[in-house]
């Protein structure tokens, strides 16, 4: 299954429905999440059929810039169960039995709001104990070196973003391409900006479920986010991996440890060399090799 978030920044002209239409043609996903696409239901029963994504569900927005939405593919058996402002929450059933969440995001952007989408995700917790994805605009950065220029984030607004996915068990399932996944467009040396708002995320038993997972940051087109897209992989590769193999936690007080940076890259470019190809196997290596330098 193929999965894709993207804060598409509107969809109110030519370029941006063709960009959208070549995202749904190059990647064929079975569902796509979209935020921003500050249009109604009407427009979007339109966009559907030229998707060939036949079920949607949108929530509009009384912003201007909001309308969520969720298109899926008739052959996935898929139920929302919640919807906000700031969210689409689903559960995906596979023809095996295999129940799992699906949560597509949409982060409050101003300063003072951003825990209206932290508490939300404690919230989304508490609703059903099933393997859990959550994947979209965070609006949100977790450290200082995902952001590129301008002022620094300070480091409260981050700590609360960590803490929020610490609580609910959500852990980072890396990417593969372009760190930055929106950047503003002005191109001067002074003003210009990128950072890591969008990203997946998923708990513990997600990722046993599909340990092969693999997170690409895709091309922005017209939009200053660019797309991303998951490949879920096949459940049954996941009986390949004992559960307590799959990895150890992340501690966030080695990122404070002056030998952290060289060994993540020593692990990781040792995996790679040894012809590691998924995220899972790659991640527990370096966390191996954290979890080794602590004894």
């Amino acid at each position: 299954m193929r999965l894709i978030a993207w804060n598409c920044r509107g969809l109110g002209n030519g370029p941006a429905v063709r960009g959208l239409l070549d995202v749904q043609k190059k990647e064929a996903p079975d569902v796509i999440f979209l935020s921003e696409t500050k249009h109604d239901r009407k427009w979007m029963e339109w966009l559907r059929w030229k998707l060939g994504l036949t079920n949607l569900v949108v929530k509009n927005s009384v912003w201007s810039s909001g309308v969520l939405a969720i298109f899926w593919r008739k052959e996935v058996d898929l139920c929302v169960k919640s919807i906000s402002k700031y969210h689409i929450d689903a559960v995906i059933k596979e023809d095996r039995g295999v129940h799992w969440r699906f949560t597509g995001i949409y982060g409050e952007s101003r300063s003072e709001y951003k825990d209206n989408t932290w508490e939300l995700l404690r919230l989304l917790k508490t609703k059903y104990d099933l393997p859990w994805i959550v994947c979209g605009d965070f609006n949100e950065i977790l450290f200082n070196y995902e952001k590129e220029g301008g002022p620094p984030r300070a480091e409260s607004s981050m700590e609360k973003f960590r803490q929020a996915l610490e609580d609910c068990d959500l852990h980072d399932l890396g990417f593969v391409g372009d760190v930055f996944t929106w950047r503003n467009h002005n191109f001067s040396a002074t003003s210009y900006i990128r950072e890591r708002l969008d990203r997946v995320v998923a708990n513990s038993a997600w990722r046993c479920l599909f340990p092969l997972v693999r997170v690409i940051n895709g091309e922005p087109r017209h939009s200053d986010h660019r797309p991303i897209i998951v490949e879920v992989g096949d459940s049954e590769d996941a009986r390949k991996y004992k559960p307590m193999e799959i990895m150890h936690k992340f501690e966030a007080r080695w990122l404070e440890e002056e030998e952290c940076m060289s060994r993540v890259e020593e692990a990781w470019l040792s995996s790679l060399g040894d012809g590691e190809v998924n995220m899972m196997q790659l991640q527990k290596r370096v966390l191996g090799e954290l979890w080794r330098s602590e004894e």
